[in-house]
């Protein structure tokens, strides 16, 4: 299949970047109904909306391989899947590759692209099902372009919860248990980003440098201080992941502090 925008980019830009930052106007949300699918799993298979629910709702997450959002998310959504899996179907999208690189460039056929997303499944250890989305993103473009952004369904497929980032624990796993229990959420929609972005920020240089040397390299054009607290958090891998990003921010500001200290102490000299 043939790719005629730039959906399927090589590099990613800051432009992109930005537009991660918020949803699209238009898109689907509380109130509307979930695009229907029928696509490949990266296991075997098929996985299809109308005969995977057994009425029961369905929590729907994008990710990728090389998204380091998805690499942070993950643990947290296995947490939330042993509580709430046996009464909410958990399935992931796997969209295109969010930081592409060498070794896991942007498909361009289905096989390369189910082999990234049988790769995440197992990197991951993922205990849910992992559908696999076209070349041109076909079901991602009807829900919005966002990396690893989360919907909830009740049982009859409208969407009564949706998360910017699937990282945002604390709003879903309250939309779960409420859905769980037959019930709207109190809150319908969360567009947070310090805490999941801070988590993708300490795993970002691990999950780049796993992509290939150009996914690094792309980030430090697309956003340079994005780059610079991934390159520090690395250096505090032993913590957890947005405690890394919270050490690499403070190691910032202590070197800023210590530099102002200098050059003001030059310029009383």
């Amino acid at each position: 299949m043939t790719v005629t925008d730039d959906y399927s980019y090589d590099h990613v830009e800051a432009s992109t970047l930005r537009r991660d930052m918020a949803f699209s106007a238009g898109t689907p949300g509380p109130g509307d109904r979930l695009p229907g699918f029928d696509l490949p799993e990266a296991s075997g298979g098929r996985i299809r909306s109308h005969s995977i629910t057994s009425n029961r709702p369905i929590l729907l997450i994008t990710g990728s391989y090389t998204c380091p959002m998805t690499a942070a998310s993950n643990p947290l959504l296995k947490k939330l899947h042993r509580r709430y899996g046996g009464r909410i179907v958990f399935v992931m999208l796997h969209v295109r590759e969010a930081h592409p690189g060498e070794r896991y460039g942007q498909p361009r056929d289905m096989d390369t692209k189910i082999a990234n997303a049988r790769a995440l499944k197992r990197r991951d250890r993922l205990p849910w099902s992992v559908a696999v989305d076209d070349v041109s993103g076909t079901l991602h473009r009807q829900l919005d372009l966002k990396p690893n952004a989360v919907w909830l369904t009740d049982q009859d497929g409208t969407i009564v919860y949706r998360g910017l980032w699937a990282g945002d624990d604390d709003p879903l796993e309250d939309a779960l248990e409420a859905v769980s229990r037959g019930r709207l959420p109190k809150k319908r929609e969360s567009h947070a980003r310090l805490k999941p972005m801070a988590a993708g920020i300490g795993v970002m240089r691990e999950v780049t440098r796993r992509s290939g040397a150009r996914a690094e390299a792309d980030l430090w054009k697309a956003a340079p201080p994005m780059a610079v607290l991934a390159r520090i958090a690395d250096v505090y891998r032993p913590l957890p992941p947005h405690w890394r990003t919270a050490a690499a921010a403070a190691t910032v500001g202590l070197a800023a502090t210590a530099l102002v200290g200098v050059l003001t102490s030059a310029r009383r000299k």
